[in-house]
């Protein structure tokens, strides 16, 4: 619930307006967005398990493209979704097609980019906060973290799609990667270097960016990635 009180929190520092839940779930944050005073939709793959009454439900495959017109919302949220998704770009780009100019996305996934969670892909092979080896036998549809995506990626999907991202956030700081933050030169050291090899000057532009955000507290210490992108012409 941190991170539903975070993007509130985020939320209200914006107009009130009409805001589509991707993978809505039971319906909490969209009930929580209700009460605040946006006009609130949700969409999800499972009808059954929504319990959110008063708000809109449309049952939706968000690999599939979204059941609504262009420019229907002025915001869209998609919280701990993305990662369950096999195509991150079409849903990313049917996002762009429902929101309004300059309107904004918020999502949130699991930060695998953390020091706790480099840590323990050094060691093991596998990210934190996204479990070990997939169920294979599982029937649910989108049930597992199929596409964990760290951050300079989900940048990269999100400047690809028609987005330009505002704001970087956390709900709050893992205490495993906090007390790893004596490795924070080395990490800066490895990452200057890494993306001092870039040739095309307007990526090494961007790199600076990127490396500013991806050595930041939020993103190394972090348990969720936060991300706020606005809709571009």
């Amino acid at each position: 619930m941190r991170t539903h009180e975070r993007i509130a929190e985020i939320l209200t520092q914006f107009p009130r307006g009409r805001v589509l839940d991707c993978a809505a779930g039971e319906g909490a944050m969209a009930l929580r967005l209700q009460s605040l005073g946006f006009e609130a939709f949700a969409c999800d793959v499972e009808r059954e398990k929504f319990s959110a009454r008063g708000v809109p439900l449309c049952q939706a495959d968000l690999c599939q493209g979204l059941p609504y017109a262009g420019g229907s919302f002025d915001y869209v949220t998609c919280l701990e979704g993305i990662e369950h998704l096999e195509d991150q770009f079409r849903f990313l780009r049917e996002c762009a097609r429902v929101l309004r100019p300059e309107g904004k996305i918020i999502i949130s996934t699991p930060n695998i980019a953390g020091l706790a969670s480099r840590l323990k892909f050094l060691l093991t092979g596998f990210f934190s906060l996204v479990g070990e080896p997939l169920n294979e036998f599982h029937t649910l549809p989108y049930h597992g973290h199929v596409n964990p995506v760290p951050y300079f990626i989900l940048r990269y999907i999100l400047h690809r799609t028609g987005f330009r991202i505002r704001l970087v956030d956390t709900d709050f700081y893992r205490r495993s990667s906090v007390a790893l933050l004596w490795m924070y030169p080395l990490v800066r050291w490895y990452s200057y270097s890494t993306m001092g090899k870039e040739r095309d000057p307007r990526q090494r532009q961007a790199n600076r960016e990127i490396r500013c955000q991806y050595n930041s507290l939020a993103l190394l210490l972090g348990r969720t990635q936060i991300i706020v992108a606005e809709k571009v012409a």
